[in-house]
This record gives C-alpha cells, sequence and structure tokens, in this order.
C-alpha cells in the first residue's frame, strides 16, 4: 500500500497488510481485554457495519456504551470488538462510484482507535468465503467468546451495538435467544426514515422512544433492550462520501464531516470517492533543469523534487549515487541515491536516506513511458490491497511528455527480487495469484476507471492497432508460418491464421467486460518478497498498467513458467482466483465464466504478444506451440465456444450434425 512518507495519519502498509492476510480469523484478539476486578458480570460490546467511512459517530457509539454498562451497576465493561462487513454487503449498500478497497475500510478504523486499547478489530465477519447472514455471524461471535476468552467466558454477556437506523427494522427473537443484549445508541439527530412517517413536528428522540419501546414490548426478552440519548452529533458515512466527491472540497468542509483529523487526512490523501482527485498534469515547470542524467541532478534539484509532495521546506546539501539498472523496455537508467544530507541534520524518518531514482523514456510494445508516472501519483494511493513502492516525486519532462522522472522508495535493505534462478513453488505462486488477484477485486468493474480523470490509464483496446500491425507481419513471414506449421495441429494452425480477424473483439472483451486495473506485466521480475515475511509482496514497474480483464496478468505469470507446469496448476489457479474475488465482494464473476475467458481471451492475447515478441528459439516456438494447442482443446471441449469465433475448429460431419 502506498502511504504518504511525511504525513502523521499513515498507517505502515505491513499494518493494514497484516490485517488484509490475517491467517486465523477465528481467532479473537485479546490485547484490548480488561481483566475483570469485581464479581459483576462482564461485559463485551459487538459492533458490525460496513464503516465506509467510519467516523466520530463510530467512536462515540462504543464510548456511550462503554459508559452505560459501567453505569449499570451489574455489569463491569471489559472491552469491545468492532465487525466490519464483508466487502459483497459494503458493496450492495454504496453507489458503484462509491466502492473502496476494504484495505482502505480497515485502515480508517485501526486510525481512528489506534488511542483506544480497550477497542479491537475483528475480522471474521469481513473475511468470510463469502457473505454470511449477521445471525451466523453473531451466533459464531458468542460461541468463540464462550470458547476462547477466560476461564469464565460462559458469565460474559454481549451488548450489541446499534444506531438510530437500526429501529428502522424489526428484531427477531432469534438474535436474542443467542443470549446478547440489544442497544440502540442515538447520536445522529434528525433521521428523516423515521421522521417522514410522523408529524414533522414531533421531537425526534421521541420518535425513537416510541419505536423502541413498540419493539420492546412484542419481543419475548424486553430486558435485554437498551436505549441510549447520546449527544447528537449528526454524522453519517453517506454525508461523507457526498462531501469527499465534491471537486472543490476542502480539508475543513470534510473535517466538519467525520470530525476526526485522521479520518480526514486519509481520505483526502488517498483520494477516496475523488477527494482531490484533480490531481494537475505531470509536469516539471517546477525544476530549472529536468535531469535525463545522474549528472544532472544536483541537490537544488533534489531537494524541489521533496518539496513538491511536502508541506515544508526541504534542503538537501548533499548525496551519492550508485548506477543500478536500466530499462529493458522503455530505456532510461536506474540510480540508487544514498547517504542523502539534509540541512538541517533531521531525525524524522518520513525523510529517506535512500531513494531510487527511475529515469524513463519513448515508447516500447506500444506503450509510453509516462504512464507510470500517472500511476504513482493519480491511482496507487487509491491501492488498499497491494503494496507498491512509496513515490517521493513523479513528474513528465516539460518538453517531452514520454520522458519521465521518478523518485521512488528504496526496498533493497527489506525485500529481495524472485530470481529466476531460483525455483517458485506453488504455494508462492498461489500467493502471488492471491495479491493481484486481491487488486483485481479492489477495482472489479469500477465506473471511477471510464471517468475522464482516468484517460490516462490507457485499455488493452489502446495497442489494438500496435499488436495488429505486429502480429499481421508475424503472420506473413513464411519462415515463421512454417515454423509454426511444424509444431501445430492443423486446428490450431486454422485458429493462428482466423484469429486476426477476431483482433477487434478480442481486444474490446478485454477492455470492457470484467475490466479491472491490470499491471498488465504481472511476473515473477516485477514482484520483490520480504526477506523476513515470505508472504509479503511488493510489485512494481507499473509503466503497463491498463484497465483490462485481470485473466491477462494471470495468464502471464503463469505461462512465463514452462507449459507443462502451467497445464498442471491452471485449475487450482483459477479457482484460487475466483475465490480471492468473492473473499473481496466480487460475485458477479462464476468460475465457468472465469475459465471461459481465460482459455478464449486471456491466453488468445499471451500468444499474440509472444508473436510480436518475434521469439524463434526452440524452446520458444515449443511454449507458443503448448499454449495455442490448449486453447483449441478448450474451445473443442466446450463446443458452444467455437460458434461464437466462427472459427472452424471441429470436424465437417460434426459440425453439420451440431447445426442441424
Amino acid at each position: 500500500m502506498t502511504f504518504n512518507a511525511t504525513s502523521e495519519t499513515s498507517l505502515s502498509s505491513s499494518c493494514v497488510g497484516s490485517l488484509l492476510e490475517s491467517k486465523d480469523i477465528f481467532q479473537l484478539s485479546r490485547h484490548g481485554l480488561k481483566i475483570s476486578k469485581t464479581n459483576l458480570i462482564p461485559a463485551i460490546c459487538f459492533y458490525n457495519g460496513s464503516f465506509a467511512p467510519f467516523h466520530a459517530g463510530h467512536l462515540n457509539v462504543l464510548q456511550e456504551a462503554k459508559q452505560y454498562i459501567d453505569n449499570l451497576g451489574t455489569h463491569e465493561f471489559i472491552g469491545a470488538y468492532i465487525s466490519p462487513s464483508h466487502s459483497s454487503y459494503a458493496a450492495r449498500k454504496l453507489d458503484p462510484e462509491e466502492r473502496i478497497g476494504t484495505g482502505h475500510r480497515l485502515a480508517m478504523i485501526q486510525l481512528a482507535i489506534k488511542n483506544f486499547d480497550w477497542i479491537m478489530i475483528d475480522l471474521f465477519e469481513t473475511f468470510q468465503s463469502h457473505h454470511t447472514s449477521l445471525y451466523i455471524i453473531l451466533k459464531t461471535f458468542i460461541s468463540r467468546v464462550r470458547s476462547q476468552l477466560f476461564h469464565d467466558a460462559e458469565r460474559i454477556d454481549i451488548f450489541w451495538l446499534k444506531g438510530e437506523d437500526a429501529l428502522r427494522y424489526s428484531l427477531s427473537d432469534k438474535f436474542l435467544q443467542l443470549g446478547c443484549h440489544s442497544v440502540y445508541i442515538l447520536n445522529r439527530g434528525l433521521n428523516e426514515a423515521v421522521t417522514t412517517s410522523n408529524n414533522a413536528s414531533t421531537i425526534v428522540q421521541n420518535c425513537y422512544q416510541k419505536r423502541w419501546e413498540e419493539m420492546r414490548r412484542l419481543s419475548s426478552f424486553p430486558e435485554r433492550f437498551h436505549l441510549i440519548q447520546a449527544k447528537n452529533l449528526n454524522l453519517s458515512s453517506t454525508a461523507i462520501r457526498t462531501c469527499a466527491q465534491s471537486s472543490s472540497v476542502t480539508y475543513e468542509q470534510l473535517q466538519s464531516f467525520t470530525q476526526l483529523d485522521s479520518i480526514t487526512s486519509y481520505i483526502l490523501q488517498h483520494h477516496l470517492w475523488g477527494a482531490q482527485a484533480n490531481v494537475s498534469s505531470l509536469i516539471v515547470s517546477s525544476l530549472t533543469v529536468c535531469p535525463r542524467d545522474i549528472t544532472e541532478l544536483t541537490s537544488e534539484i533534489l531537494s524541489q523534487m521533496l518539496c513538491s509532495l511536502s508541506t515544508r521546506s526541504i534542503k538537501v546539501t548533499s548525496f551519492m549515487s550508485k548506477r543500478i539498472g536500466i530499462g529493458r523496455g522503455w530505456g532510461g537508467p536506474l540510480y540508487h541515491l544514498y547517504n542523502i544530507q539534509y540541512l538541517p541534520v533531521v531525525t524524522d524518518i518520513s525523510l529517506p536516506n535512500d531513494m531510487v531514482l527511475k529515469l524513463s523514456t519513448g515508447i516500447w510494445n506500444g506503450i509510453a513511458a509516462s504512464i507510470e508516472a500517472e500511476f504513482y501519483v493519480k491511482l496507487a494511493p487509491r491501492i488498499s490491497h497491494v503494496e507498491v513502492p512509496h513515490c517521493y516525486y513523479a513528474a513528465r519532462h516539460n518538453h517531452n511528455s514520454n520522458d519521465t522522472v521518478l523518485l521512488l522508495e528504496d526496498l533493497s535493505l527489506t525485500f529481495k527480487p524472485l530470481s529466476r534462478s531460483i525455483f517458485i513453488d506453488d504455494s508462492t505462486l498461489f500467493l502471488l495469484v492471491t495479491t493481484i488477484a486481491s487488486l483485481h477485486a479492489e477495482f472489479f468493474e469500477h465506473p471511477m476507471l471510464k471517468h475522464e480523470e482516468f484517460t490516462w490509464l490507457p485499455t488493452l483496446s489502446s495497442n489494438l492497432s500496435y499488436h495488429h500491425t505486429k502480429y499481421q507481419n508475424r503472420m506473413s513471414d513464411q519462415n515463421y508460418i512454417k515454423l509454426l506449421q511444424s509444431k501445430l495441429s492443423s486446428k490450431a494452425y486454422t485458429y493462428a491464421t482466423t484469429l486476426l480477424t477476431h483482433f477487434s473483439h478480442l481486444f474490446h472483451k478485454l477492455s470492457n467486460e470484467k475490466y479491472t486495473v491490470s499491471h498488465g506485466d504481472f511476473w515473477i521480475n516485477n514482484v520483490l518478497m520480504h526477506r523476513d515475511q515470505s508472504q509479503r509482496f511488493v510489485i512494481i514497474d507499473w509503466q503497463t498498467c491498463c484497465r483490462a480483464n485481470g485473466l491477462i496478468d494471470i495468464a502471464y505469470l503463469l505461462r512465463m513458467f514452462n507449459s507443462e507446469r502451467a497445464r498442471s496448476i491452471e485449475s487450482h489457479v483459477l479457482e484460487l482466483y475466483h475465490k480471492v474475488l468473492v473473499k473481496y465482494g466480487v460475485s458477479q464473476y462464476d468460475i465457468s465464466s472465469i475459465k471461459d475467458d481465460y482459455y478464449t481471451l486471456a491466453l488468445p492475447f499471451i500468444f499474440i504478444r509472444y508473436c510480436c515478441w518475434n521469439h524463434t528459439a526452440r524452446r520458444k516456438i515449443n511454449e507458443i506451440a503448448c499454449l495455442l494447442e490448449d486453447i483449441v482443446t478448450y474451445i473443442k471441449t466446450n463446443k458452444r465456444l467455437a460458434y461464437n469465433w466462427e472459427l472452424d475448429l471441429y470436424e465437417p460431419q460434426k459440425k453439420d450434425r451440431n447445426l442441424q
């Protein structure tokens, strides 16, 4: 996850990552539980919701409940658990434009409660394999409390916290039969959903009181109903999202809706719901010289770069550098900047002593290097499910928009490359699939990707002309044709030659159906692994990111290994990919459709890409042939697909019989 290094409200990416990657969601956290010191009944609060976003009103609910329980005289408060809803439930509550990643919701909750040691986050509901009924969630929570906490946990009472909105719905006694108390905290003020059915002049509190009394009267457990009249804060997540969507929103305006500095800063910093989305075009107009080589980078220019993303003055007095690589596709060197000295001398950890300077230029495979600068400024802050390098500065050259300058976090001390010389076992490969799938889920069919502010993000169709020309030239090369014919079955060769007429259809479907943010070049050389945490990765080199079906990332990752290995695990990988999408709230992409799209869209695209690379080595040709045969085999096995493509892949008599 990318965070502003100078922000006091940021969480470390590893901190949020530990929430997203929690292994045992069944296990309750205990770090915030108070040891019971009296003979009173121990009480624990359970507070569930989508929390998109969490705000001061939610925090007030917990504080009011704690005080209420302490004042009962019968119970002793020992802790509270927040249970964020599953992503699919949150998605149903929000407009499509308003969807944000689970990581953002969790990060904001964690920021809001960091000074409250008695509040904990329970991830059981959040990371179910699919949306689970609230009854099951609450029943399981009570069971977990009884079985996991103190030796006398049977004595613990559960207080289920709710806001005013819950009074609009009846509460079935089956929830109270579980043994919990139902607590309604009124702190929102005027609620139109309640008052429109009553006389407009009726005092809001009286409306709530009457509704609560009615629910209590109809229940077999009236003693388990509680009503708390708190201070009216008049805060709502809906109002916060609406405010953030304003193109001219200010910090002060948003703060009046959240009333939590950390949440306001986080929303603006990560451009949630469009807040601060109107980032100006990336140019280096503030720099007197645009460095195209390390010899042109001075301490003064480096100071200007770092100042551009900070509210304070930064002066670099000296630095050292060494070359660490060169871009293979776009060209341009990479340098390690180290021993960076500041004036005055600072101990602030937000000012790095090491950075990576990345200079990219030109166009490669039809893609401009400048896309990466746009990515780091406009998209990376919105990503919450995967880690990307922190970017201190990103700009285009003001005379050549295809030349870019990036100052990136130096990850060499904590991360290491996944070298191709090291065997990547299946468990690591599955973790890579899980990582990229979580990114795909976060932006799956998100309307934001089609907004004007994201016109910089190319679709796969943007490269249609480039790939069409390259493929056409390749398939006109008689030597290459003979080489392919020697390796392919007649049906596979027919597919390869006919594919040219279906380019537009293929690229359109990959760009506009089941689309998401695709890395575009997802393989092990663009992934770094943490040196001490083998399940933690950072994805680098985002020049090829685009709007496309995420399966092209999966296909590219697998087919960069040998075909035999890809074939042996492809089915398992696609099943895993589907499960991760569902885990993060994507329910409209079933496993059958995923398999169809993988073999009839993603793999054909990878085949086209391979052909455009002019591979003629025996091993590469064999891999290309295997890939093509796998496509044809799948289509033959699933005959309905052949006619969608109008490809003559069957024996004439079989085809005629099917048509009859």
